[in-house]
């Protein structure tokens, strides 16, 4: 049944205009409940409010719960689709398709306003003076590229300003290879340009051309005898050739394009494309989406193409998909001022087209088995996720956290901790510790923000994907440093995902923003699963402090050895492991450690009350 409109209501939707335009739906605290578009606003955002039956119940339960309407109006139908698509993301509301993993995919970034562009990983997409590469969906496949082009193409990854008034000796991945080292001084900017050329051919998925680019100079180099630059350019060509042997040919056509399926269900779908390049396939991107109730197929394709197009960097000349959508016309004038130029939308029924369209469906329906799968699991375990996710009025349900707690004694040897918790369960290949590198004394909150701004650089980085809600040992004042901390390393305030914190006596969640703490009931769920986290945090961060001041003791006791510094002091624990193993070696089994001569390794075992034997 159709929820009756207020009299507020009734007078917005009898000034609506006749043009095109967004409209955003409120319920009676103001909270957006969906963001949709329109040729016409005073025809479509009346269909809501007719007296014709709503096409699904999803629709009728959006309709039942508004109580406000913003519109905001264009000037042509693609000025809608790209704001639509911008308050899509940014207001995530409940009744809109949504990227089920409410967090920014990793891009390759390549800096272009300097003498030596740098490439590394970011999720931050704000910087204009650069070229972005992406979006990665897996984050994994973006590390292994990237260190497939670090051990081929000899570009820097720092962040430093070059180039330096004085050169210096280089770091050690320019001694391993790893760099071209020009902070040395050794590399005009015009010949790292090059470089910088081939690792984008790479990224694009130019095969063909950076291989003919990389003979070319390779037999230039020849011919003029610098045999030495002759031999990288083999190696690299060589490179980039297994890596292209590796691609498999699907095409004949050397056209680029992406070909895109999308299979939903149970408030669940997954989209897939696969990036065809050069007529190779080069790789598989896939976007899992998350709805409320059941959709409608064209809703679907619609909303996942503007969440994929309205993300990917590098679009194609072509997008293939299974069925046209209905304003392809508005999409395809989208793209063109997003490209530059024109990009195909088609939908092939027969040949090459048609088979890959195949594939991508294939690779999507096996990927949301395994997401619906997932989602069972998650029902059965996660209680407690849900209750949580209720109790802080979250947008989605917190199946990932990540809980924070600093451990230190009067300001000695003070440590980090950081568990992680997938579905109320601990996951323990993703817990970290931190030694406190740049906070002197007993400053609990300036430990934590410096904990928060070194996990939250991995992040920004790429290394690891970002949690649904961070917990922090400690009250208002260590939850707005850590806030400040992830804030330092590049997070955006607007889009970061919640933060409380949990105060250790009478365990009140702190939320930003609210002036008095959450008292969630001792017998809930999900108050349990914060004390959990907390708990294990707070276990986590002393288990190693203790070990860390163990260590410090031992390493000590070595150190008042004469001869027996700091390095080789950490270098005899890293290889024996103990005080007593080391106390108990010999002569000859101390020389195999790397630094140790045979008067150190005598004076070590005269420490201990042991003699050499006579014959060493």
């Amino acid at each position: 049944m159709k929820g009756a409109p207020g009299e507020a209501l009734k007078e917005k939707l009898a000034r609506l205009p006749a043009s095109p335009g967004v409209y955003m739906f409120k319920d009676a605290k103001g909270k957006v409940l969906y963001v949709g578009k329109a040729k016409s606003l005073k025809s479509r955002v009346r269909t809501y409010f007719g007296e014709g039956e709503l096409p699904s119940p999803r629709t009728e339960a959006l309709v039942r719960n508004t109580r406000d309407l913003d519109i905001i109006v264009t000037h042509r139908e693609v000025e809608a689709l790209i704001l639509e698509a911008n308050l899509i993301k940014h207001f995530r509301p409940r009744y809109n398709i949504n990227l089920r993993d409410d967090k920014k995919f990793p891009f390759i970034k390549i800096t272009t306003r300097e003498p030596f562009p740098s490439i590394y990983p970011t999720r931050n997409l704000k910087d204009e003076n650069a070229r972005f590469f992406g979006p990665y969906t897996d984050a994994r496949a973006m590390r292994k590229t990237l260190k497939i082009l670090t051990d081929v193409f000899p570009m820097r990854t720092c962040k430093r300003k070059l180039p330096l008034k004085e050169p210096d000796r280089g770091c050690l991945k320019y001694y391993i290879g790893k760099c071209i080292g020009p902070c040395r001084g050794e590399i005009t900017p015009a010949e790292y340009k090059k470089l910088v050329q081939q690792v984008s051919q790479f990224l694009s998925g130019r095969m063909t051309s950076l291989t003919r680019d990389l003979r070319e100079k390779m037999e230039a180099a020849s011919a003029r005898l610098d045999f030495e630059e002759a031999a990288n350019l083999r190696d690299r060509l060589q490179a980039v050739s297994r890596v292209a042997e590796k691609q498999t040919v699907v095409w004949p056509s050397s056209r680029d394009r992406d070909v895109a399926a999308v299979r939903a269900g149970q408030g669940r779908g997954v989209g897939v494309v696969l990036k065809v390049r050069e007529g190779k396939l080069i790789g598989k991107e896939m976007y899992r989406l998350s709805f409320e109730g059941e959709a409608g197929d064209d809703e679907i394709l619609d909303s996942f193409l503007e969440l994929y197009l309205g993300t990917t960097t590098l679009l194609p000349e072509e997008i293939l998909l299974e069925r046209l959508p209905e304003e392809v016309e508005v999409l395809s004038e989208w793209l063109r001022q997003l490209t530059g130029k024109k990009v195909s939308i088609k939908a092939p029924r027969t040949g090459k087209g048609h088979e890959l369209l195949d594939m991508a469906a294939r690779n999507a329906e096996v990927e949301l088995a395994q997401l619906t799968h997932e989602g069972k699991t998650v029902e059965k375990v996660a209680a407690s996720v849900e209750e949580l996710g209720k109790w802080l009025r979250l947008a989605a349900l917190p199946r990932d956290i990540a809980a924070f707690d600093i451990s230190t004694i009067q300001g000695s040897h003070p440590v980090g901790s950081s568990v992680f918790f997938r579905n109320g369960r601990p996951m323990k290949s993703r817990y970290r510790r931190f030694n406190i590198r740049t906070v002197t004394g007993q400053d609990d909150f300036a430990m934590m923000q410096e904990v928060l701004r070194r996990y939250w650089g991995h992040i920004v980085s790429g290394e690891v994907d970002a949690p649904d809600l961070i917990v922090v040992d400690g009250g208002k004042g260590q939850l707005t440093s850590a806030i400040k901390g992830v804030v330092e390393a590049g997070g955006d305030p607007d889009e970061l995902p919640p933060m409380v914190g949990i105060a250790k006596r009478f365990d009140e969640i702190y939320v930003p923003g609210q002036e008095n703490p959450l008292q969630i009931p001792r017998t809930s769920p999900a108050l349990r699963l914060i004390q959990k986290l907390r708990d294990e945090a707070h276990r986590f961060a002393v288990t190693y402090h203790r070990n860390l001041r163990t260590r410090k003791g031992m390493m000590s006791e070595l150190e008042a050895i004469p001869g027996i510094g700091p390095i080789l002091s950490k270098r005899l624990l890293r290889e024996f492991g103990t005080l007593t193993a080391v106390r108990e070696a010999d002569v000859e089994r101390l020389l195999e450690v790397e630094g140790m001569s045979k008067n150190k390794a005598e004076a070590v075992l005269r420490a201990f009350g042991r003699t050499a034997r006579s014959d060493i």
